[in-house]
């Protein structure tokens, strides 16, 4: 999860073009990962956590998300922005000597920053069930191919900086020149993230590919595995939106756990047709290749409940997205910056005709994020055995 500020930079040299230089290091940086994990920002349940997976055999589901991600947090989860800095002008080579570098500054307000992107994203699962038992349960090979359109708009603003202390009238035009010539590299700066942000892109994200023990004990399902996400996305570091992430491997794994409270059928009390659902994850990354940047591992965290009644099944999901280990540029460690996002949603369910399909239709919103995009997203997802 990549982000820099001007702040966590050592002090940068005295020179014009030094401005410039810092405000590219604390916005362009989100080239690589930039506030996203290989996890998705909403919950993975739904209402097909009630229905049965242990029919050996091919199955598929293709699900249809529209995403508006509408603000990025920063560390205190408050929408980033341009932070507000003093800048030491470089008079001591204009003025020849007369006047030294840093005599005056150059009082640079905070700026902001408005994003706004729409994602449209089609995911394509296939996988097969073995026949043959291992260890009282079967094993399940999964392909998750991801296909992604992206279209971000994002506005950054800075006011100009003022000089103080205020400069004597023989100096005033030596002194104003200088800070003009910083002043316009800093808006420079802002005009270049600005472009590097507003793009629209579309392509293969990077593959999922999972390997899954699963075993029933009666209500009590298990599936156990990992998964694997390998950089087969389309990514270009020299800009914003990307449907990859970039040259590096996240390995993932994991469990998830649902109970039917009462499995029978011919039972009237209210938690017929009850299923609770868990989930626990574990994400690491290794260095993404194209920038050198390492983001810290994560756990992931979910809970769910549905309730069917015939045909139809509702519930709602809750998830955590919480990383635990610190991101790393060229090695060195990023304080204060790592992921966590929380999000909620409802969902329904409806089995097609034929036991072997059915929909899902789940809306899900962001909340509590730190370091993090915030995401709304409406979801619809179809499932079909074979």
């Amino acid at each position: 999860m990549k982000q820099h500020t001007c702040q966590s930079r050592p002090r940068f040299a005295i020179t014009a073009l030094a401005a410039a230089a810092c405000l590219l290091a604390a916005t362009g940086a989100h080239a690589s990962e930039g506030f996203r994990m290989r996890q998705s920002p909403v919950g993975m349940f739904g209402g097909e956590i009630a229905a049965a997976a242990d029919n050996p055999g091919f199955f598929g589901t293709a699900s249809l998300s529209y995403i508006n991600i509408f603000k990025v947090t920063d560390n205190n989860g408050d929408g980033i922005q341009i932070d507000a800095r003093t800048i030491k002008l470089p008079t001591g080579t204009p003025s020849g000597g007369l006047v030294p570098n840093g005599t005056y500054t150059l009082n640079v307000p905070e700026g902001t920053v408005d994003f706004d992107q729409k994602q449209t994203q089609l995911n394509l699962v296939a996988g097969f069930m073995t026949e043959p038992m291992w260890g009282d349960g079967r094993m399940a090979f999964v392909v998750n191919l991801p296909l992604i359109m992206q279209s971000r708009t994002v506005l950054a603003a800075q006011g100009l900086g003022t000089v103080s202390p205020t400069p004597p009238q023989p100096l005033g035009p030596l002194v104003g020149g200088v800070a003009a010539a910083v002043n316009g590299q800093i808006q420079a700066g802002v005009a270049d993230f600005n472009a590097f942000n507003n793009a629209k892109v579309s392509g293969v994200g990077d593959a999922e590919l999972s390997a899954v023990w699963l075993h029933n004990y009666g209500g009590l399902k298990v599936a156990a595995g990992a998964s694997l996400f390998v950089p087969t996305g389309k990514y270009d570091k020299n800009r914003g939106p990307n449907p990859g992430f970039g040259d590096f491997y996240t390995l993932r794994p994991g469990v998830a756990v649902t109970y039917a409270l009462n499995p029978s059928a011919g039972s009237d009390s209210w938690d017929r047709g009850v299923t609770l659902a868990g989930r626990v994850a574990f994400g690491m990354n290794t260095t993404n290749q194209d920038t050198q940047y390492r983001s810290g591992n994560f756990v992931y965290l979910e809970g769910a409940v549905a309730k069917v009644s015939g045909d139809w099944g509702w519930g709602a999901n809750l998830a955590l997205t919480q990383q635990v280990t610190d991101d790393k540029d060229q090695g060195v460690v990023v304080a204060n910056n790592r992921y966590k996002n929380y999000a909620f949603g409802p969902f329904i369910s409806y089995k097609l005709p034929g036991k072997s399909s059915g929909v899902n239709l789940h809306y899900s919103r962001n909340f509590g994020s730190r370091n993090a995009i915030m995401t709304q997203a409406l979801q619809v997802r179809f499932i079909k055995a074979w």
